[in-house]
C-alpha cells in the first residue's frame, strides 16, 4: 500500500513559525525571513523539523524544548 507524503512526513506545505509563509521540502531556513525550521536537542545536538513536535529527542530520548536550533 503507497502512503502519501505530507506535513507530517517534512515534505510541506507547511507555514513558517515565524512569518507564515509557505515551505516546501527540507529546507533549514525559511526562504522569507530567514527563521530556522529545524529544533536541536540540548543534550545530544540530534535536529528535526519543528513539524514534528517531539516532546523527547528521537535519538537519545532526552526531553526536548520547543527551542529551534541556530544551524
Amino acid at each position: 500500500m503507497e502512503q502519501k507524503m505530507g506535513p507530517a512526513q517534512g515534505t510541506g506545505p507547511f507555514r513558517c513559525p515565524k512569518c507564515g509563509s509557505v515551505t516546501w521540502g527540507q529546507l533549514q531556513h525559511c526562504p522569507e525571513c530567514g527563521e530556522s525550521l529545524t529544533v536541536e536537542c540540548s543534550e545530544c545536538g540530534g535536529t528535526w523539523r519543528y513539524i514534528y513536535d517531539y516532546t523527547y529527542c528521537p535519538s537519545c530520548g532526552a526531553k526536548v524544548g520547543k527551542q529551534r536550533s541556530k544551524l
